[in-house]
């Protein structure tokens, strides 16, 4: 069963149903504070919205309009682009936010902005400019895999092929994917003796999604599969993949910034969890010991709450310790260590660790309480382990920092 992508308009760019932004809305000004207080006015929204976003498995498009008038989804964007091109620290902080707000929405924001900035690195104003010409034109998606096939035709490609977990590919603009640069039936092969690996961006309208996101949790990212099917990508949308960028910006001359909101979702779901079995236990009364009086009372319960906090808390300052760290060393005009990309990435999938830790205790602790639908707690338990497996916290991260800091190649450019 395949799923319609939203339809383009003449041209390039593409169309979206419903409303637009007015153009007098306001500009976003990108000060860390505001944005701190966007979200906390958009969350009470987004939690009426969440039930139903869990039903359509997609964002609704009032909720995408309004963050994306919000800025949300061009955080990360160039100055040069209208965008707010915030540092990493802001962008843990935004991010980690809008996780305790809803988990479907800050994942669609992360999606999209780790694919901008990928796109940015790589592709100059010139072209990225007619692109986000609005905030909502801004939203992307993307899969890195190089699962298509771009064939060499005259002022371009033609592309083909299927991604998976195609997140915001039902509400996207635009689409930047990974593939293989193919002469007739074969890859190319390039001076390192691999397959060339170009990126390609298209618009959303030129993909169709296949219905695929059944899952256990995340449910409402719509992230399906998705096709496209020998569609033309003009050369100026297309690059490859290098470690080098020609922005100047300390934000894009290091590819792994977008990597630490992943931290920042999980640290934001740990943190709901604990303020849920917080108000739990002290509101619910003891069900065969009444003597006991409110949960609270509970040492058991007293004492894994105060893990739980131990666990969020020190997760946080490791990983924003590093980002700094990174981030400083990046800022001098530096490349980051060894050491340093493996703590960086260690502090990133250690912290999702501990919150997944963190959501078990909380769960365990909360009892039948928690174990119906419409518990926030069942919600934390089932997104927290749905986003534990993605690959920038998966636990082979473990192995890469270790033979980076051991002096070793890692064997893998994820790190």
């Amino acid at each position: 069963m395949s799923i319609r992508a939203r339809p383009a308009a003449s041209g390039s760019a593409p169309r979206f149903d419903g409303p637009t932004a007015s153009p007098d809305a306001a500009v976003p000004t990108y000060a860390r504070d505001d944005l701190l207080a966007t979200v906390r006015a958009l969350a009470p929204r987004l939690r009426a919205a969440s039930d139903e976003v869990e039903r359509g498995r997609s964002l609704t498009e009032p909720l995408v309009q309004a963050m994306a008038v919000a800025g949300l989804y061009r955080l990360l964007l160039p100055r040069s682009l209208g965008g707010g091109e915030v540092d990493p620290l802001t962008y843990f902080d935004v991010v980690e936010a809008l996780a305790q707000a809803d988990s479907a929405a800050v994942w669609s924001v992360l999606i999209s902005t780790s694919t901008m900035t990928i796109t940015v690195r790589g592709l100059p104003d010139e072209t990225l400019a007619p692109m986000f010409a609005s905030p909502r034109q801004t939203i992307m998606a993307g899969s890195g895999p190089p699962k298509g096939r771009a064939v060499p035709v005259p002022g371009g490609y033609r592309l083909t092929g299927r991604w998976s977990q195609g997140s915001n590919i039902l509400i996207a603009g635009w689409v930047h994917v990974g593939c293989h640069l193919y002469d007739g039936s074969q890859p190319r092969i390039g001076p390192d003796g691999k397959p060339v690996y170009l990126r390609c961006v298209l618009p959303a309208s030129q993909a169709e999604a296949v219905d695929t996101w059944h899952t256990t949790g995340m449910r409402g990212t719509g992230s399906h599969d998705f096709t496209i099917t020998d569609v033309f990508i003009p050369e100026e949308r297309v690059h490859g993949a290098s470690e080098e960028s020609d922005r100047p910006q300390p934000l894009y001359q290091f590819v792994g910034w977008t990597h630490v909101a992943h931290a920042a979702l999980g640290l934001g779901i740990g943190r709901v969890a604990i303020q849920e079995l917080i108000g739990l236990a002290r509101g619910k009364q003891a069900t065969w010991l009444p003597a006991e009086g409110r949960l609270a009372a509970r040492t058991t319960i007293q004492a894994k709450v105060a893990q739980a906090e131990a666990l969020v808390g020190s997760g946080r300052a490791y990983v924003r310790e590093a980002t700094r760290d990174t981030w400083e060393t990046v800022s001098r005009g530096e490349r980051p260590s060894a050491e340093q990309r493996a703590v960086y990435r260690l502090a990133i999938a250690q912290a999702m660790a501990n919150a997944v830790q963190t959501v078990d205790l909380m769960y365990s602790v909360g009892g039948a309480s928690a174990i119906y639908a419409g518990s926030r707690l069942d919600r934390c338990l089932r997104d927290a382990h749905t986003a534990a497996a993605h690959v920038w916290v998966a636990p082979d991260t473990y192995e890469l920092a270790g033979r980076l800091l051991l002096g070793l190649d890692p064997g893998s450019p994820t790190i």
